[in-house]
């Protein structure tokens, strides 16, 4: 389990995806078959492994990235934006040909259809995450995610478990051959969508389901849940010795939203921030869902990605 009673003054490690998001901004999503005219085209520093690492970065973490990008353009802008972040990108390997790409849709509710192209993220190997062993061994938390290999994302868990550094894993995209071992981390956060993938169920459409999937994902082996519910908040869960679970709500914040794209990765970076601060997972999840609501007012996915003054104004 994550001590929250002993501040982790070590870097946070993030370790997945770099992608350039090409983002499509449109009246309405097309159904199948459906030809529509955007209204504007963006290119965008994306991925969810450079997301969550730049909203680490962002409220002030010591953040490094291990990741991939490819021999292409995409490759060379993708490294400078994180640079220009303070990202330390010692273990970023330069991979033959292209980068991760993106397409993102976005309406004008707000809402978007995604769909990645992996690239050079496809390419990160378990022998790239072994070359890393030092910088893994000497990190304060590591943060995962799904967007690269899943063998890949089992051996950095494994090396973190040698080592005993926790881990927080961002189930996105959940594959449909999650393995069993992926659940015993020390944070699991999916959200509704994933919870379902994961627990073979429907997802959670109100708290009571919520706290029941979340009693499910520590049944399977983590030691802390946090699934996020959109508009409806979040759930965030405790194993307890010899007991019940700890299981609290995390009120979601009213705002009008223009983009959704990196809601997630700005309350994931939050919340490993807090964490590494040695705030509780609880008072860590309403630090986090501050950080999301910023993100959703605001259009593109690192650009929305808030610092440590926006993030305290909406608490």
């Amino acid at each position: 389990m994550i001590d929250s009673e002993k501040p982790l003054h070590q870097k946070i490690l993030v370790c997945g995806s770099i992608n350039m998001d090409l983002v499509v901004r449109t009246t309405k999503l097309p159904a199948p078959g459906q030809t529509l005219t955007a209204h504007g085209l963006e290119y965008v520093s994306g991925g969810k492994g450079a997301n969550q690492a730049v909203a680490v970065a962002r409220l002030g973490g010591k953040v490094g990235m291990l990741g991939a990008v490819g021999s292409d353009a995409f490759g060379a802008t993708l490294k400078a934006n994180l640079q220009q972040e303070g990202i330390d990108l010692e273990w970023v390997a330069d991979k033959a040909g292209p980068s991760g790409v993106a397409i993102v849709a976005v309406d004008d509710q707000g809402e978007n259809s995604i769909m990645v192209v992996p690239g050079a993220n496809g390419s990160l190997s378990v022998d790239d995450v072994q070359q890393a062993e030092s910088a893994i061994a000497q990190a304060g938390l590591v943060m995962l995610q799904l967007e690269i290999p899943i063998d890949t994302v089992v051996h950095t868990v494994r090396l973190c478990r040698k080592h005993q550094i926790p881990v927080i894993l961002n189930t996105a995209p959940t594959p449909e051959n999650f393995p069993d071992e992926l659940f015993d981390v020390d944070l699991i956060c999916p959200n509704q969508s994933e919870t379902a993938a994961l627990l073979k169920t429907s997802p959670p459409s109100n708290m009571d389901e919520a706290f029941e999937t979340a009693r499910e994902l520590l049944a399977k082996g983590a030691k802390q849940a946090v699934i996020t519910l959109g508009s409806l908040g979040a759930v965030a869960a405790i194993k307890m010795p010899g007991g019940k679970p700890l299981i609290k709500t995390v009120d979601a914040h009213r705002v009008t939203a223009v983009d959704t794209v990196a809601a997630g990765d700005a309350f994931l970076g939050a919340l490993a921030y807090q964490i590494a601060q040695g705030t509780s997972l609880m008072e860590s999840c309403l630090f986090a869902s501050a950080a999301a609501a910023h993100a959703v007012t605001v259009c593109g996915a690192q650009p929305s990605l808030p610092n440590l003054a926006q993030v305290r104004a909406r608490l």
